[in-house]
Formats: C-alpha cells, sequence, structure tokens
C-alpha cells in the first residue's frame, strides 16, 4: 500500500465560543427572549470590543438556535458568521469554563487560594466537595478562558511598572 499522495486536512475545531460580557443572568436572559434586542447588543459589543468576536463577524451573522446548560438551566444562542459559515456559541461571561458553576458562586473562594487555603478548607466553609474547589482552580489555566479573546496583542493594555523598581524586587529575592 503506497502513500497517497492527496492528504486530507485534519479538522480543526478551534474554539467556538464566544465569552459575551453580561452583569448577571437578570442582563443575559432578554437577550436570550428577544431576538431583537441580541442583535442590538452584539452589534453594540462588536462596535466597541472587536477583538472578543471572530474575524470577519463585522460583515455579518445569523442566528442558528438555542442552547440548553444541563448543568446550569439556562440558554444561551448560537450564531453562524455569515461570510465563514462557522457557527459559535455566545456564553456569558458569568459562567465558569465547562459551566460548573456561577462566576459569584465561587469567586470568594478561588481569591482565598491565591493564600494557599487547602482545598478542605474551602469545602468547609464554601461547600461542595475538595475536589470540586481543586477543578475550579484547574479551569483558571485553561487556554479557552484567556486565549481566545486576544485577537490583536497590540491593543492590549501595557503595565506602567518603573524598571527600577522592578530590578530592586529581583534583588531582594537573590536572582541576578
Amino acid at each position: 500500500m503506497t502513500p497517497s499522495t492527496e492528504t486530507k486536512p485534519k479538522p480543526s475545531r478551534g474554539d467556538k465560543t464566544i465569552w459575551l460580557p453580561f452583569e448577571s443572568e437578570a442582563h443575559d436572559q432578554p437577550c436570550v427572549q428577544d431576538r431583537e434586542a441580541c442583535r442590538r447588543h452584539l452589534e453594540q459589543l462588536l462596535a466597541d470590543h472587536p477583538q472578543l468576536f471572530p474575524a470577519r463577524m463585522d460583515e455579518g451573522f445569523s442566528f442558528c438556535g438555542r442552547y440548553r446548560s444541563k448543568k446550569q438551566t439556562i440558554q444561551w444562542r448560537r450564531i453562524e458568521v455569515t461570510a465563514t459559515g462557522e457557527v459559535y456559541q455566545m456564553r456569558p461571561s458569568f459562567l465558569m469554563p465547562y459551566m460548573m458553576a456561577k462566576t459569584e458562586e465561587i469567586e470568594k473562594a478561588l481569591y482565598r487560594r491565591q493564600w494557599g487555603v487547602p482545598f478542605d478548607a474551602l469545602a468547609y466553609v464554601f461547600g461542595r466537595d475538595a475536589m470540586f474547589w481543586y477543578r475550579a482552580t484547574l479551569q483558571l489555566g485553561r487556554p479557552s478562558l484567556v486565549g481566545t479573546t486576544v485577537k490583536d496583542p497590540e491593543k492590549l493594555p501595557q503595565a506602567d511598572l518603573p524598571l527600577s523598581q522592578t530590578e530592586e524586587c529581583v534583588e531582594e529575592q537573590g536572582v541576578s
């Protein structure tokens, strides 16, 4: 058997999720229920923050259904970019990746993790179990959380740290 000269390209799923900024479920649900309100909101976001959206979305999009999360019992819309034919899920930013929880439910516990509070202690104070808090911490490192929104690195804000102050911090730690 000889290898074929024609090779099929591997399908690239990529990340087909657009995380939209919504303050709460009360802010999100009118967009899910009313198509025109959703279109107005999306067009405003597209004008203000084009880096959040896929390329060529400004050429047009259409709605192509809804999706209901079994974990969080909320709905969100799906859209198709007219120019490319790609379909994206529009998920609200108040949900963690993989719909594991709402951000307001777990933000205080995850905030305490930066000081090394053990997962068992988080489970005791905030409920759930230690493995849930471990997985929630791991979700923050998944590339789909941050990597999907950076389309143009030139548009990212620059950190204004004095160089001399940074060098002093490094020297105090014994690194040269």
